[in-house]
């Protein structure tokens, strides 16, 4: 049986899916930003799910969608039409984070405030679309210093699944 392989942007999206997936293989794309044209992701994505899809399905992508003007469900879509070209013998699953990998976190704003020592659980705001990271620093105690790859991957372990669709879908 196949297993699946994960290809992500950043540090904290690796970090994260190797600790909660173990053992199974997390490639970064090395295409970051939201200057990095989608066909030229949709390429470096096609040479590694190639090299991977022998051993492994699904191909899960990650990538945030940063300061891009179309929605996330646009840039997969648009991502999976140029990965059509790409040969890839897996099926492939793409998550576009709205804008960062920290709007994620912040969609379990409880898990978030439990995690980091605030004690006000009650939601404030709409994080969906926002900076997250910057949200993530503001919403800290002032004595408190945020490490994308230290709390960042602590953070989103401890965000429900469940809670972070339902606020994601009822915003």
């Amino acid at each position: 049986m196949k297993r699946p392989a994960f290809l992500v942007e950043g540090d904290l999206e690796q970090l994260f899916i190797q600790l909660v997936c173990p053992g199974q293989p997390v490639r970064k794309i090395n295409c970051n930003g939201d200057k990095v044209l989608l066909t030229e992701i949709a390429k470096r994505v096609g040479t590694l799910a190639r090299l991977l899809h022998k051993r492994h399905d699904p191909i899960i992508v990650v990538l945030d969608r940063e300061k891009r003007e179309q929605s996330s469900i646009e840039m997969e879509n648009e991502l999976l039409g140029h990965l059509k070209n790409e040969d890839i013998h897996s099926d492939v699953i793409i998550g576009v984070p709205d804008r960062e990998i920290e709007n994620w976190i912040l969609a379990d704003y409880e898990s978030f405030c439990k995690s980091c020592g605030r004690t006000d659980f009650l939601m404030k705001k709409k994080f969906e679309g926002k900076n997250g990271k910057s949200h993530v620093k503001q919403l800290l105690t002032s004595d408190a210093t945020y490490i994308e790859t230290i709390h960042g991957v602590k953070w989103l372990k401890a965000s429900r699944p469940h809670v972070m669709i339902w606020r994601r879908c009822w915003r």
